[in-house]
């Protein structure tokens, strides 16, 4: 009998599926649309653009969706990639990333054409200094468009942007549609979420601090309600890949915080303030044996149980864990709350969702041929 933890046979036929573009193809994002389809971005293709695919629910292309199941979008750059991904209420597809040292974003029709009605042709791009990335993209209740990341090389900062559903500038937001948060040293923001009341929290890293957490409110503004001024460093250095807000509005952090070679998973009240409820102090640990366990993204079930992908350096496979809503692993999933899936290749989880029926789909790299590795799981 199958388990949760398992691998879904019922997709591709063995539970894992690799996607080519052709090139050095990484997937970095995953969307499940409310059907059950499975869309999945990241980067690749010759000459380095953002590539996309959907999938249908069993695991095979879905030939609706642009050319054969797969649309490349360039920006006119040598290095572009798509980081993350938003679906919007009409079902059209938000992508964000990079092309070469410039924000790119572009918006997709359901059917994977371009959508003219943002930016005039579907895409554009934006800087916020010498170098300009996007790690993530939200489409508010408004039809408005946050964008999280950072600039650089030296110095940069935690970069968010505001807007307009036709791909302008939202000048009511922070300074000119832009807000900055300076933790003090060459500062990444990877990950963001929203609150219901319409804050925002960006995570991600400081060289000066390691781990960060910054808190804006709906105006672009750091919100003096978190943490005392709206930042927070978490303890010990280390990095933030992933932000997840519960309905009690408290607040989940994954990645590796603390320096830790372990994943790790902090839960944090409103305030900022370790939630000591959630495993004794706060943070849960997930160890996976090997030197180096990295937490890539993670998602939150309905009943609170909290999913982590990522990779484990012992086997090089993909890594995924379960753990209950109070922080304790969730012995019903794999062994232990771990499952570890193996594509023979070095291979990195980059992203997960979770798909109407609570099933597990997980996406990253396969380094041996380059191709988007796809994953789903019993859950």
């Amino acid at each position: 009998m199958a388990n949760p933890g398992d691998l879904d046979t019922s997709f591709a036929g063995t539970g894992k599926k690799t996607i080519s573009f052709g090139g050095t193809d990484v997937a970095r994002a995953l969307l499940v649309q409310p059907n059950g389809r499975i869309v999945v971005a990241g980067g690749g293709a010759p000459g380095g653009s953002f590539c996309v695919a959907r999938l249908r629910t069993n695991g095979t292309l879905d030939t609706t969706f642009a050319s054969g199941g797969k649309r490349v979008i360039g920006f006119g750059g040598g290095d572009e990639s798509a980081s993350s991904a938003a679906l919007q209420q009409d079902g059209k597809i938000m992508l964000a990333g990079h092309s070469d040292l410039r924000v790119a974003v572009a918006r997709l029709k359901p059917n994977g054409a371009l959508d003219t009605t943002f930016s005039g042709n579907g895409k554009m791009t934006l800087s916020w200094g010498a170098l300009s990335r996007a790690s993530a993209v939200l489409v508010l209740p408004n039809g408005k468009i946050l964008l999280a990341g950072f600039s650089g090389p030296e110095g940069g900062n935690i970069q968010v942007a505001r807007l307009n559903a036709n791909g302008a500038l939202d000048t009511t937001f922070g300074t000119g549609g832009k807000a900055t948060i300076d933790f003090g040293g060459d500062d990444f923001g990877l990950a963001m979420a929203r609150q219901a009341n319409g804050r925002i929290i960006v995570v991600g890293h400081s060289s000066a601090t390691g781990a960060v957490v910054a808190r804006l409110r709906a105006n672009g503004k750091l919100d003096p309600d978190f943490a005392g001024d709206g930042r927070l460093t978490l303890p010990g250095g280390g990095v933030a890949r992933a932000v997840l807000i519960q309905p009690d509005r408290k607040i989940v952090v994954t990645g590796n915080a603390g320096g830790s070679a372990m994943m790790t998973v902090t839960r944090l009240n409103r305030n900022g303030s370790p939630d000591t409820t959630f495993d004794g102090d706060g943070t849960a640990m997930i160890d996976f044996g090997s030197l180096a366990d990295l937490a890539g993204d993670a998602e939150r079930r309905p009943d609170g149980k909290i999913v982590v992908a990522g990779s484990t350096q012992a086997d090089e496979d993909l890594a995924v864990a379960r753990l209950n809503a109070n922080g304790s692993p969730d012995a019903t999933f794999g062994a232990a709350g771990k499952t570890t899936v193996d594509f023979g290749v070095a291979t990195f989880g980059n992203a997960v969702a979770l798909q109407p029926n609570g099933r597990i789909v997980v996406a990253g790299e396969r380094t041996g041929g380059n191709d988007f590795a796809l994953a789903r799981l019993l859950g």
